[in-house]
């Protein structure tokens, strides 16, 4: 009797060892059909989206895919692809995990690592960080152009103008194409060669926005950058060409994009709103959003507003040059005159201290010169083009410095 007790015991025992082994084995099955499912659809999401990380090296490397989907996502596609173990960072970064990011990079102190740190550190918003970083980047390896382009970077936002000797050390250092090529739009450069190549489209694309003449070439690119845009730096370079043109814009997209916002206080201007595109303009030291503010003081008879907004575009830009035109009916918009149809060009510098009322004497005495009303005499300023710089350094130092959501 008691052996058939222990009989049923170990019979039962061994039942339950069966049916838990079953468990298991549909368990490991699942979690591997999970797996397979996984890795597929990282796959066809990477393939979808025409992402490339093979190569990664520094957090700079993100701009170089050409997309229209958020951080997150793409942290999730990288994790899901068994992206390499050393780059753990740059998914730390993306989902916005910077204290774990920076504790990533900081275990190195290669030239990548470093520009690494200081990039996550420009992503929070922390210019003194980032600059120090810079500097040390800059001692520790003399050697690597990354210290300089860090240093031109971060004295960017600082509206520091020693950004410009880094930035030109950095490209004879590193015979970066794309950053050459950014340096000579910039600098309103004639002798302009245009890449064949797919890092930061969005770049090329602006820059041969910007040196385009022939309109089914504009018409051409406009439908490129705006049509089928996949970049915030695209999305405000678009808005600016649509409040140029009178179009209606969207609502403000990106908070932390200065373009986008310029792009509205333009609007304002070209309706006649003066008061409320002052207040819209981004309050930086770029000599665009400082000629918008001096157009606006001009239009309302501000003399000593448009003065100073003068005085500051001569400090950032002394070589700009102030040019008029005429315009066969009364001018409706001032100051934004097409370069193409000048018809005199001087110095900004040239004008005397109460740059207000000697430009309007310059006006009256063209419009006098030529035989016309002083109503048909149009003008512009033309200086350097600060927003392709501030594109090239990328839309997520943007975020860190000029959005709301540093962490």
């Amino acid at each position: 009797m008691e052996e058939n007790s222990k009989l049923k015991k170990l019979q039962a025992v061994f039942e339950l060892k069966k049916k838990i082994e079953k468990d298991l084995g549909r368990e490991f099955s699942e979690n591997k059909k999970r797996e397979v499912k996984n890795d597929r659809v990282a796959y066809l999401a990477q393939k979808s989206y025409n992402l490339d990380f093979s190569g990664f090296s520094s957090i700079d490397d993100l701009y170089k895919l050409d997309f229209s989907i958020s951080d997150k996502t793409l942290a999730g596609i990288m994790e899901n692809s068994k992206f390499s173990a050393d780059m753990r960072g740059i998914t730390a970064y993306l989902n916005e995990n910077f204290q774990e990011a920076l504790n990533i990079f900081s275990k190195s102190d290669d030239p990548e690592s470093m520009y690494n740190t200081f990039m996550v550190l420009m992503r929070m918003g922390s210019l003194k960080d980032a600059l120090e970083e810079a500097v040390k980047l800059k001692n520790v390896h003399p050697l690597s152009s990354l210290g300089y382009l860090a240093l031109a970077h971060v004295l960017f936002f600082l509206e520091d103008p020693r950004w410009e000797e880094s930035f030109k050390l950095y490209i004879a250092m590193s015979k970066d194409q794309i950053a050459d090529f950014v340096w000579k739009i910039f600098n309103n450069s004639t002798n302009v060669k245009f890449l064949r190549t797919d890092q930061r489209k969005y770049l090329l694309d602006i820059g041969m926005f910007d040196f385009s003449n022939k309109t089914s070439m504009m018409e051409s690119l406009s439908k490129r950058i705006c049509e089928k845009s996949y970049n915030p730096c695209s999305f405000g370079f678009c808005d600016v060409m649509k409040s140029e043109n009178g179009e209606d814009l969207p609502p403000v997209k990106n908070d932390f994009c200065v373009l986008e916002r310029y792009a509205h206080a333009l609007k304002m201007y070209v309706s006649g709103n003066f008061s409320g595109a002052i207040k819209m303009v981004p309050k930086i030291r770029d000599p665009e959003f400082l000629y918008l503010e001096a157009l606006c003081h001009f239009s309302m008879d501000e003399s000593n507003g448009f003065n100073s907004a003068v005085e500051e575009i001569l400090k950032l830009e002394p070589q700009s040059t102030l040019f008029l035109s005429l315009s066969n009916e009364r001018v409706k918009i001032l100051g934004r005159s097409v370069e193409s149809s000048a018809l005199l060009k001087v110095k900004l510098s040239t004008l005397r201290e109460n740059y207000y009322d000697s430009l309007r004497k310059i006006m009256f005495e063209f419009a006098r010169l030529k035989n016309t009303l002083p109503t048909k005499v149009n003008f512009s300023l033309k200086f350097r083009k600060y927003h392709v710089v501030r594109m090239f350094f990328g839309y997520r130092s943007c975020k860190g410095v000029y959005g709301h959501d540093k962490k």
